[in-house]
C-alpha cells in the first residue's frame, strides 16, 4: 500500500503506461482511460516535475503538446507495465479467492539449469500455484525485484552494484561461483599458439588472439574491459560478442576465436576445447547471487523455491 502523500499508485502506473503506449498524447490517453484531459494533466505532475522522496527524478518531459519519457522513465517503464498488469491480476485473484504465484528472473543458462531444477521441486509442493520464469538482462532483474515485478532473481552483479541499482534494501544470498577461463577449439587455428603454453594466460597473449566475449553491457564483460584497460590503453581484440555461455561456446567451437567462459562450461566441452585459467588481474568475478525483497508477501513460496536452488 502506498504511504501517505506518496503519488505512486497502481492507477498512476496505468496512466504512465497508457501515455507511453499512445505516444505521449494526453487527450488520447484521457479518452482511453475514460478521464478528462484536465484531470489527467494534474495527475501526471509528480512524474513530470518529480516528487521526492517517492519520485526523486522526473519520468516525463513535455515536448510540445506531447509527453516523452526521460531516461528514468524508460528505466522504470517495464516495471510500471508489469505492476499495472499485476494489479489487474491481483484484483481478479482477490475476487476469485485465488493465491498469487511466483515469478523468477534469470539468464538463459540458469533458466535451463538450476532454475529449471528448482522449478520442478516447486511444482511438487505447490502444484496449483502460478509459476513464471522471465529471462531478462541483469540490470532489469534487479530493478524488477526492487519494484515488485519479480519475486526472485539470479544475478552476477556485485553487492555494491545491486544496492546502487535497486535503490532499496534487498536480501542478497550467494548461490555459486564458477571461475572464468579462456578456451579455444582444439582443432582451431588458435590451438597451437594458445595450447603450447601452460598455466595462466598472460596479458601479452591477448594482443594476438581474437576473443569471443559476452555482450558489451553485461556485468562480466564490463569487468573484463575494466581489467584489460587497467593494463593497456588498447581494448581487447573482440571477434564476437554474444549472450549465453552455450551460445558463446558454439562460436568458439566454430573457430571464431578464444572465448571467455566459466570453467564448468569448458570442462563439459571435454576434448573439444583447450582451456587455461586467468590471473586475478584479468579474471572477472562470476559469483551468482539470489536476490529477493527482505520480507516478500509470498514468503513461504519464496523460501520453498530457494530450497530447491543448488
Amino acid at each position: 500500500m502506498a504511504a501517505a502523500n506518496n503519488p505512486l499508485t497502481p492507477e498512476l502506473c496505468r496512466v504512465f503506461v497508457t501515455l507511453e503506449r499512445l505516444d505521449g498524447a494526453l487527450g488520447a490517453t484521457a479518452r482511453a482511460l475514460g478521464d478528462s484531459t484536465a484531470n489527467l494533466s494534474k495527475r501526471v505532475r509528480p512524474l513530470l516535475h518529480g516528487c521526492p522522496p517517492h519520485v526523486p527524478l522526473p519520468w516525463l518531459v513535455k515536448d510540445g503538446k506531447r509527453f516523452r519519457l526521460t531516461d528514468e522513465g524508460r528505466s522504470l517503464l517495464p516495471v510500471a507495465k508489469d505492476l499495472a498488469e499485476k494489479w489487474e491480476q491481483f484484483a481478479s485473484f482477490a475476487a476469485a479467492g485465488r493465491v498469487p504465484g511466483l515469478t523468477v528472473a534469470c539468464g538463459q543458462e540458469a533458466a535451463g539449469g538450476v532454475v529449471l531444477d528448482a522449478a520442478r521441486a516447486f511444482r511438487t509442493h505447490y502444484p496449483d500455484s502460478r509459476f513464471r520464469v522471465a529471462v531478462a538482462r541483469g540490470h532489469q532483474r534487479i530493478v524488477g525485484v526492487a519494484g515488485g515485478q519479480y519475486d526472485i532473481a539470479l544475478v552476477t552483479h556485485s553487492k555494491n552494484a545491486i544496492a546502487e541499482i535497486a535503490r532499496r534494501e534487498l536480501s542478497i544470498r550467494p548461490l555459486s561461483a564458477d571461475d572464468l577461463v579462456l578456451a579455444c577449439a582444439a582443432k582451431s587455428e588458435w590451438a597451437a599458439p594458445f595450447g603450447e603454453r601452460s598455466g595462466e594466460v598472460e596479458f601479452a597473449e591477448l594482443r594476438n588472439l581474437p576473443l569471443v566475449l559476452p555482450e558489451a553491457d553485461s556485468p562480466i564483460r564490463r569487468q573484463w574491459d575494466e581489467k584489460v584497460l587497467r593494463q593497456s590503453d588498447a581494448p581487447s581484440n573482440v571477434a564476437v560478442e554474444v549472450g549465453g555461455w552455450r551460445v558463446l561456446l558454439g562460436y568458439v567451437l566454430a573457430g571464431f576465436g578464444v572465448g571467455l567462459m566459466p570453467e564448468s562450461v569448458a570442462r563439459e566441452a571435454g576434448k573439444k576445447v583447450l582451456w587455461r585459467p586467468l590471473p586475478h588481474t584479468l579474471r572477472p568475478g562470476n559469483q551468482v547471487f539470489v536476490i529477493t525483497l527482505p520480507a516478500p508477501t509470498n514468503a513461504e513460496m519464496v523460501a520453498g523455491f530457494l530450497k530447491g536452488l543448488v
